[in-house]
């Protein structure tokens, strides 16, 4: 592990960028912090990855156990922008739900993200297991209301609608990798049942959370890397408690190292697993830093953080805390699906961030919050971005379109503090 309290503990001149699935090399005239999670442990073999489920679960009995009282399993994993470690852990699963005699189906938690593609859920299933439970399959359309069963109503007022798999289904088996998120704090665990299920009503309820709008901003604790007091995960927790009752739940939450292989793993309880998830993410991702930068090189980690810009900007997002005042930022994020979504697209016709929060607070769209998000850090920095986006996406949004990197070399030139951040989408970083 780690020591988070140390400064960056190596530079470097020659880079190799994360950008889309290649590599992008940059040779620049003086050394940059390297700033990127540190994991010290081997991938986990799968022996060991069959001793978590059956003898460590967390608030919970092991796996073939859970699967002895169930009669339908639904197993749940997240689409293609979210890599889950599933095909270390899948194929285990689904031989002990066969050994036992069991029915199960799969679904993909697509969230409002576009449905899947076939090449994408060969990735997302690994392609035997595509090919032999092809039928098995579902993939959740948030704009169905007829697919949609009604659970209850949160006191923060989200409607809760979850697709009819769920209840079709007395065992839910999630798998995912539990990672960073701008505004719930993590990934993973609550979130492959809501918003992954949920329909767009309920979602945007949900997200609508992460504003304040007393305050008339973003909700201070709805922030990376934080669970305490949140509204956005409060409401997700009380959401899938309300839709709980003749269900039981088994999770199985990932740690993936950079090439999206599992290091850690924890298993169990839907909440308390995910709990201590969180802490061991913290444990290898949390990066402190002794000063400010004026200049970063940023990637979100390549394909697919950055699928496209709604994915990306999270990247953006993650190492603003450790920017200087008018800091630079040269952003490698290919984004082969463009924009990601036309609320989000869109939304950048409005001149300024303080109009789109405006607007956002009598009129919330899915995803407007996330352009609100990355145009106040547009307006904070000058961000240089190396993408397959045209040039008047990228003014359009507030970027600075890169195409040739000798201009990256010469702004390095006038920099003092630099950093080098080649999988931001997996770190946490502070001053």
């Amino acid at each position: 592990m780690m020591d988070t309290n140390a400064p960056c503990p190596k530079s470097a001149d020659k880079l190799s960028i994360p950008c889309g699935k290649e590599h992008v090399l940059l040779q620049i005239p003086k050394p940059a912090d390297v700033l990127d999670s540190k994991i010290d442990t081997d991938v986990l073999p799968e022996d060991r990855i069959k001793d978590i489920m059956e003898n460590d679960a967390v608030y919970s009995y092991g796996l073939n156990e859970v699967l002895e009282d169930a009669e339908n399993i639904l197993i749940i994993l997240p689409d293609i922008t979210r890599k889950s470690g599933a095909g270390q852990i899948l194929p285990y699963i689904i031989e002990s739900i066969e050994k036992q005699n069991k029915n199960f189906n799969m679904v993909v938690a697509v969230g409002t993200h576009r449905q899947p593609t076939e090449d994408e859920l060969e990735i997302i299933f690994t392609p035997d297991i595509y090919r032999e439970h092809k039928d098995k399959l579902i993939v959740h359309d948030c704009d169905n209301y007829d697919d949609h069963d009604f659970y209850g109503i949160t006191k923060r007022k989200t409607t809760v609608l979850i697709n009819k798999a769920y209840r079709e289904h007395d065992t839910i088996i999630t798998i995912g990798s539990v990672s960073y998120h701008y505004f719930a704090g993590y990934g993973g665990g609550r979130k492959l049942i809501v918003p992954g299920l949920a329909s767009k009503k309920t979602i945007m309820a949900n997200h609508k959370l992460a504003l304040d709008p007393v305050a008339k901003k973003r909700h201070e604790k709805a922030v990376t890397g934080n669970l305490r007091n949140n509204p956005v995960h409060d409401d997700l927790v009380e959401s899938v408690m309300i839709a709980r009752s003749e269900h039981t739940f088994f999770a199985v939450n990932t740690i993936l190292d950079n090439a999206g292989d599992v290091v850690g793993m924890t298993c169990g309880d839907l909440f308390m697993s995910h709990i201590k998830a969180t802490e061991m993410l913290d444990a290898v991702s949390a990066v402190k830093v002794e000063n400010k930068y004026d200049l970063a090189f940023l990637s979100a980690g390549g394909h697919p953080k950055d699928i496209n810009m709604v994915q990306a900007q999270k990247s953006l997002d993650r190492i603003s805390p450790i920017l200087a005042d008018n800091a630079k930022v040269i952003f490698f994020a290919e984004c082969g699906d463009g924009y990601g979504n036309d609320y989000f697209k869109e939304f950048f016709d409005r001149k300024s961030a303080d109009l789109m929060l405006t607007e956002l607070l009598t009129d919330y769209q899915i995803n407007r919050q996330t352009a609100y998000n990355l145009r106040s850090k547009l307006e904070s920095f000058d961000v240089y971005l190396y993408t397959d986006l045209p040039e008047s996406d990228c003014v359009r949004m507030g970027f600075i379109k890169l195409t040739n990197l000798i201009d990256a070399e010469k702004l390095a030139e006038n920099a003092e503090n630099i950093a080098y951040i080649p999988n931001a989408y997996n770190i946490l970083p502070s001053v």
